[in-house]
């Protein structure tokens, strides 16, 4: 499944920065089963999901092929045993107070990192690995391959299956009722930037490979007010409807 997955053709060393670096973030829900925890050998990073309490030291890419990283600062290609020097992990916390990770080293010339994103495969829970440039992650996953001792990372345009996606419609307040909003701007904040989508003639958007948890959303369109809603929780597929009201002409 994973070796039919069609990846960007161009490699993310020749990709520059993309849109949305340097943007600023204004504005649990526990699994029905619990993993079973075992134990990470202690010359590999642990990555853990405080969503559902996985542990594991496996970062899947596209082709779920697996990556690891040493305790050593070294990136290591499972499928050979290959050890590259030089990529350590960061952790950090969200709003909330959940953890995520970079792994950082040499990924791409603009700077970009590894960033561990949380899903499920055929009931499996797993870590997959997304690329941020940035304060921006378009939330795909990327396919990675060691060539002649060296890394090669391509963006694709598949997102880490089990990841939440945030839906809902638009519509405006009028004396005949809600009408739906075309155009509506959707912006939602995911702490390390912004993810957007635009609604359809229908009113509808839809925003996919999201993280669990609270954050911000904005919504934009000309003549309509402008409206940051605060503390929207996500927590798997999430239906989030919002009103908008027109602005008066001048």
């Amino acid at each position: 499944m994973w070796k039919s997955a069609k990846t960007a053709t161009l490699l993310l060393t020749l990709l520059p920065a993309l849109a949305g670096c340097g943007q600023s973030s204004s504005p649990v829900v526990p699994s029905e089963s619990r993993p079973v925890l075992i134990p990470t050998p202690a010359s590999l990073v642990a990555f853990v999901d405080d969503v559902t309490g996985l542990e594991t030291s496996d970062l899947h890419d596209a082709q779920n092929q697996i990556i690891q990283v040493s305790s050593h600062a070294e990136l290591i290609w499972t499928a050979n045993g290959t050890r590259l020097p030089g990529y350590r992990v960061t952790s950090h916390r969200f709003h909330d107070g959940r953890r995520y990770y970079f792994v950082e080293g040499k990924i791409c010339e603009a700077g970009c990192a590894f960033e561990v994103r949380f899903g499920s495969e055929s009931g499996e829970r797993r870590a997959y690995l997304t690329v941020d440039y940035g304060h921006d992650n378009p939330g795909t996953m990327v396919d990675v391959e060691v060539i002649d001792g060296g890394l090669h990372v391509a963006q694709t345009d598949l997102y880490p299956p089990g990841t939440p996606t945030l839906s809902g419609v638009v519509t405006a307040a009028t004396a005949r009722g809600p009408v739906a909003l075309e155009g509506v701007e959707v912006w939602r904040g995911i702490s390390t930037g912004w993810r957007v989508a635009r609604t359809d003639r229908h009113g509808f958007y839809e925003i996919p490979g999201l993280i669990d948890g609270s954050d911000s959303v904005y919504l934009a369109k000309e003549g309509y007010e402008k409206r940051t809603i605060d503390g929207v929780v996500i927590a798997g597929n999430t239906r989030f409807d919002v009103e908008l009201t027109g602005v008066p002409s001048p």
